[in-house]
């Protein structure tokens, strides 16, 4: 089957306290956006990186074997974007985070496996660590939550071209990842085993890890 890769890389980086989008903040030399381009290219056969526009030529240095379309304001305008230069011959695409840029390739052929097995889409999920409580107005503790019962998503989200496509053409609005999109569209959804590499990268202290990571990766 042919493969595409979307990695949404608009963010703006203000958590990280960066004065480039996050995923041009270097890590062990690279920009953020390059290891995670390194990693889908062995997997998919087109790559995509979708930018902010003010930073397009900084992106198309940054990965130069990937195309890179400018992104919206949010990231699900970012994924369609991504999606509408997608060659029209792909058939499975990989919607993935350039913030979480050390995914190990083997959770995404995982998620690819389970496509060709027949979901509509697959998701990598890892168990939920910490106690979660209901929040409420008056600061005041609410009910806690049964963590058994929910998993942390992560990226790639992998679905076949033509479910993606779907559901980003489904008028829903405000969904913070594809699979919710797909969900809402009716579609079955499963899960595959995420790795905790597959972090995003959001505050400062994230980079610290994500440079232990790197660091590992080259050393290999």
């Amino acid at each position: 089957m042919t493969i595409a890769a979307v990695v949404t890389a608009a963010g703006s980086g203000t958590r990280l306290g960066a004065s480039v989008p996050k995923a041009l903040v270097p890590v062990q030399g690279r920009p953020l956006v390059a290891w995670a381009v390194e990693t889908v290219s062995h997997i998919a056969d087109t790559v995509i990186v979708t930018a902010p526009r003010t930073h397009v030529e900084a992106f198309r240095e940054a990965v130069p074997s990937a195309l890179v379309v400018v992104g919206g304001g949010e990231r699900q305008e970012s994924v369609a974007a991504g999606l509408a230069a997608v060659p029209d011959s792909t058939e499975i695409v990989l919607i993935h985070d350039a913030a979480r840029a050390f995914q190990p390739a083997h959770v995404m052929t995982a998620a690819i496996q389970a496509i060709r097995d027949g979901a509509d889409g697959a998701v990598p999920v890892v168990p939920v660590v910490d106690t979660l409580v209901q929040a409420s107005a008056d600061g005041t503790l609410g009910a806690t939550a049964n963590r058994d019962a929910l998993r942390a998503v992560q990226t790639p989200q992998v679905f076949t071209l033509a479910v993606a496509r779907a559901a980003h053409a489904s008028g829903i609005t405000g969904a913070t990842d594809d699979a919710q999109l797909a969900r809402a569209a009716g579609l079955r959804v499963v899960e595959v085993d995420g790795d905790e590499r597959g972090f995003k990268v959001t505050r400062p202290l994230d980079l610290a890890v994500a440079l232990h990571i790197a660091s590992q990766m080259e050393d290999r």
